[in-house]
């Protein structure tokens, strides 16, 4: 399965201690460069960059097509707009984004897209956390923004609710 994604998920799990669920899932993530940037250099002393940079699971890769990206970047920021390009290079199975705009563009592009929430379901669903409810207050609590629709369906979804 290739799985690409960006910055946000990365962020999520490390605020709240369970980056280490991505590679349980997925054993191999693919991030494109300006992803791996934001992750490493502008977040370099951030929870979760140390394991980033050091990571075999981790998989740096920049897309090829610069005019694809730069199309992109009319609608998406950087990151995002190199992990679709990345993403239609590699023909993912999967893209891992929680904002808005680059999730519809995914979405609209064919791609299967997942965000933290859904990645939290899947992790109870193989019995690797016990709850999200837990996980998702922790995400609010740190400023991790979750609408609370998306929270209400996944509650529901994972029979907390």
């Amino acid at each position: 399965m290739i799985v690409i994604a960006n910055s946000t998920i990365f962020i999520g799990l490390a605020k709240i201690g369970k980056l280490y669920l991505l590679q349980k899932i997925f054993s191999k993530v693919y991030i494109p460069k300006e992803v791996h940037k934001e992750l490493t250099l502008k977040g370099q002393n951030k929870p979760g960059s140390h394991i980033i940079k050091e990571s075999k699971w981790i998989e740096c890769k920049a897309p090829k097509d610069k005019a694809l990206v730069n199309l992109l970047l009319s609608n998406l920021e950087k990151g995002e707009a190199e992990v679709l390009a990345l993403a239609k290079e590699l023909n993912a199975d999967l893209l891992l984004l929680d904002e808005e705009k680059a999730r519809k563009a995914a979405q609209l592009a064919g791609f299967k897209v997942m965000g933290i929430v859904g990645l939290l379901i899947l992790a109870k669903d193989m019995g690797l956390i016990d709850a999200i409810s837990p996980y998702i207050h922790d995400l609010e609590r740190k400023k991790f923004r979750i609408s609370q629709k998306i929270i209400n369906e996944a509650l529901k979804r994972a029979k907390e609710l």
